[in-house]
């Protein structure tokens, strides 16, 4: 893929990401704020500063004795909103266990396309890119084990997921951490970054392994760029015909969406694959307020 399309995605995702300033808080109005959340400053043992927006479940404080899965997520200063959203949705439902959320973010004032193509990318076009096995080791050595320390966080339930170049780098982070999360949600994954470096990140890897531990979700948008969705869709035909051993594969493609919209299904169906083995027992929240109005 070219060059100058990376540049244009690159622009159109701080417009259509949440770039725009909200409008000035007027002084009687309180602001709205998310419950359960807070921002963990931490800088790498390379130098680098970063932010972990850490989101718990609401019963979280009641159960000082439980441990919980977790969803660490990419772009975190674009996505918290819709995932808290989406968790809300999800546990209603009794779609998905209680779970912590964990999302990588930069400090304030850091231009998020530059630092994201630094991390989120597995092979280097230039000196702005390729540094996802340093982002993955800062997440597996680094931020894991704080999480499971200081937050409860349960070693055998993680999960990574992210859109575009950050679906490029959960997927990636299957072949080159195999096993450290036990699911992977790829949301319109940059399958073509640098001349598709991915599939020959699989074909590597295929040489040497038969078993690629994860349940995997991998999705893209109908109406996306024709050259930006077929080497998804291309990615998604390759790896279902490996026939890894230990993969579970859903490949999905939502009809009628383009590159950004399509991260609210894509999370929404993601997390219900990916947590389908601790699925809770029992009705939803729906059919169990149904049920009691009926009585």
């Amino acid at each position: 893929m070219g060059k100058r399309l990376w540049a244009v995605l690159a622009a159109a995702s701080s417009i259509g990401m949440g770039s725009a300033a909200p409008a000035a808080a007027q002084a009687d109005y309180k602001q709205f704020v998310l419950n359960n959340t807070q921002i963990v400053p931490l800088q790498s043992r390379a130098g680098r500063k970063y932010e972990l927006v850490v989101v718990l479940p609401s019963n979280y404080a009641a159960n000082p004795g439980k441990i919980y899965p977790v969803l660490y997520y990419l772009d975190a200063y674009w996505d918290t909103p819709l995932l808290v959203s989406t968790y809300g949705n999800l546990i209603y439902d009794n779609r998905a266990p209680e779970f912590i959320m964990v999302g990588l973010s930069y400090p304030a004032g850091t231009d998020y396309d530059v630092e994201r193509r630094k991390d989120y990318t597995i092979t280097a076009t230039d000196a702005n890119s390729g540094k996802a096995d340093a982002f993955l080791g800062f997440i597996t050595h680094e931020v894991a084990p704080l999480v499971e320390a200081r937050f409860r966080g349960d070693k055998a339930g993680r999960l990574i997921g992210g859109s575009s170049l950050g679906g490029l780098f959960a997927i990636a982070a299957a072949y080159k951490a195999p096993g450290f999360f036990a699911g992977h949600i790829a949301i319109s994954p940059a399958a073509g970054w640098d001349e598709g470096a991915l599939a020959k990140l699989d074909e590597q890897y295929a040489r040497t392994h038969k078993s690629l531990p994860a349940r995997m979700f991998i999705s893209y948008g109908g109406d996306e760029y024709a050259g930006f969705r077929e080497p998804i869709a291309a990615f998604q035909q390759r790896l279902a015909a490996r026939g890894y051993t230990g993969l579970a594969l859903q490949n999905y493609r939502m009809e009628g969406l383009d590159h950004t919209g399509v991260k609210g299904d894509g999370y929404v169906r993601g997390l219900d694959w990916v947590w389908q083995p601790r699925r809770p027992a029992g009705p939803s929240g729906l059919t169990r307020a149904m049920t009691q109005q009926a009585r």
